[in-house]
């Protein structure tokens, strides 16, 4: 145990030397107050991270150094900055090693949008605290500095938790599952649990054994199509409707006309599903749909249950010889580069490419032929293209689908089917 523990405090160390350098490197890339902001577009700029001025490739070299995506690296400038600038008695803590920059960074998240005059305050309150209380205890400190330092932003922001919103997710465990969260008013809250509740009994009726709870998210799914749950429940309640069926032949004829309505009101989606045609009858086999994840086969059929199904030509991928004498990219040259380099080809990039624009990895130069080909293009991001472009970064393909990276600050990245990986990795 007295080696773990002692290797323990060597991490610690080597962690507060990283904190330090990281914050030297983000002042190394400070815009300097006495020198211009460049307005040209076509010529290296700048980024503006929480009002403060940089190389506009700072963030694109910490997300290679830290493999991380570039908007992990603009919050990781902006709390750095911030405990420099602001905080200097808890920077002080992290730079010697006596607590990790993630709980100092925690201090800088919670307290986002206090009044500037704050932060000294902030800083004398929670500096004594910092790397010798538990997470829980440390999250209770600032909870209580930041109302005594600012207590009109602590009204501020209990006035905005009124606010009315509705945000859905995804699930990272199972692809084909999601979530709702809502902040509503009261009423309605009510009116929706009770229209939850009657769908949710309407489908027990009809023979749905499912849980409580089950029936009930399913229940909630069917009123994404209104017309549904009205030929499902009828006219249960005219709230809300103008004009409001005043008789029961009324509601009656509205329940009938929802069968024709159901096309209607259903909406209408599309999905890219991407899966191996020789494959395709095995029901175990992996498909990746885009914005999902990857489901199995069998499963698909649960987000396309009840639409209309429109199939493209299976795509054959080798063919990246092919070229076109024009900078524009073909539309099928772009399907097949889709499927060849699902993501943006930045390291460590997560960005899907549908919707990126294609990059050529050697620029484009009118007049010669053949350089619009699947072996010189490559989905980027804007950020990565001017950083391309304009940082001194260099971009090679060394064959077709393979990208090496070499960024302004000499650090080396391949980027390939299988993802992002430091040459050093490599060797």
């Amino acid at each position: 145990m007295s080696e773990y523990a002692a290797l323990c405090h060597q991490i610690d160390l080597l962690e507060a030397e990283r904190a330090r350098l990281l914050a030297d490197a983000v002042a190394a890339y400070t815009w300097p107050d006495d020198v211009p902001e460049p307005d040209r577009f076509d010529a290296y700029g700048v980024q503006h991270i929480n009002g403060q001025a940089y190389g506009e490739d700072l963030t694109s070299e910490l997300a290679v150094a830290h493999h991380s995506s570039e908007a992990a690296a603009e919050y990781l400038v902006r709390d750095v900055a911030t405990l420099t600038q602001r905080l200097p008695q808890c920077w002080a803590t992290v730079a010697a090693g006596g607590a990790p920059l993630w709980q100092a960074r925690r201090i800088v998240d919670t307290c986002q949008g206090v009044n500037p005059s704050a932060w000294p305050a902030i800083d004398a309150g929670i500096a004594p605290g910092l790397g010798g209380l538990g997470p829980r205890r440390l999250m209770s400190l600032i909870t209580a500095t930041r109302k005594t330092a600012d207590p009109e932003w602590a009204r501020r922001v209990a006035d905005q938790a009124g606010a009315r919103w509705v945000r859905m997710g995804g699930d990272d465990f199972d692809p084909l599952t999601g979530w709702v969260s809502a902040r509503l008013d009261r009423a309605d809250a009510l009116f929706l649990d009770a229209t939850v509740q009657l769908v949710a009994d309407k489908l027990a009726a009809e023979g749905d054994t499912g849980t409580t709870d089950e029936r009930r998210a399913r229940a909630l799914g069917v009123l994404a199509n209104p017309a549904a749950a009205i030929q499902l429940t009828g006219v249960h309640t005219t709230r809300g409707m103008n004009p409001a069926p005043e008789s029961e032949a009324e509601k009656q004829e509205l329940t009938e006309s929802a069968q024709t309505l159901i096309p209607v009101f259903t909406p209408r989606t599309q999905v890219y599903v991407h899966v191996c045609a020789d494959t395709l009858a095995d029901p175990d086999t992996v498909a990746r749909i885009e914005g999902i994840g990857p489901v199995l086969v069998s499963q698909v059929a649960r987000l396309t249950h009840g639409t209309r199904i429109r199939a493209t030509p299976v795509l054959h991928l080798g063919s990246d010889t092919i070229s076109v004498d024009q900078y524009e990219i073909p539309a099928w040259m772009r399907d097949r580069l889709v499927l060849r380099n699902g993501h943006d080809v930045f390291p460590w990039s997560s960005i899907e490419s549908r919707h990126l624009d294609l990059d050529h990895t050697i620029a484009y130069q009118p007049g010669q032929p053949g350089q619009t080909a699947l072996a010189n293009l490559g989905p980027l991001s804007r950020r990565a293209h001017r950083v391309k472009t304009h940082a001194g970064w260099q971009l090679d393909q060394p064959s077709p689908g393979v990208f090496d990276w070499h960024t302004g600050a000499g650090q080396t990245i391949r980027v390939d089917y299988t993802g992002s990986h430091p040459t050093e990795d490599r060797e």
